[in-house]
């Protein structure tokens, strides 16, 4: 028994439960496996769409995250800037939600990870 649910449990990680897709109208450009690259707003906070797709009928509660943190700065005070919005909702098994880097982000690259349950997916995004 213990063999059948290790093996159960093992399909269900292989076989991805959750996908990130980059919403094709936000000009990201796909360079690698699960890389792409977004050039940035030289003046404003550039916002795009990402899409994910779970195998559940049901509302998941997504959480989403980035492997650093990031700061920003009026110049009189200093917090953390979250990129990418932490939490949404699924419905009939799509998922959104906002990624928003800073100009001054110009050059570095964005692990974003979505997960729910057990299940994750990343992407990579170098921005220009």
């Amino acid at each position: 028994m213990k063999k059948w649910l290790l093996l159960i449990f093992f399909v269900n990680i292989v076989f991805a439960q959750i996908t990130i897709e980059p919403n094709e109208k936000y000009n990201l450009k796909k360079v690698g496996h699960k890389t792409y690259e977004l050039v940035l707003n030289d003046v404003t906070q550039t916002i795009v769409r990402l899409t994910g797709k779970v195998e559940s009928n049901e509302y998941e509660r997504v959480e989403w995250f980035t492997e650093k943190k990031f700061k920003w700065s009026n110049g009189m005070a200093t917090d953390e800037f979250k990129v990418v919005n932490p939490y949404t909702y699924s419905n009939k098994g799509v998922v959104n939600t906002m990624f928003g880097p800073l100009p001054e982000m110009k050059g570095r690259t964005v692990k974003i990870t979505a997960k729910y349950r057990e299940f994750k997916d990343t992407i990579f995004i170098k921005l220009k």
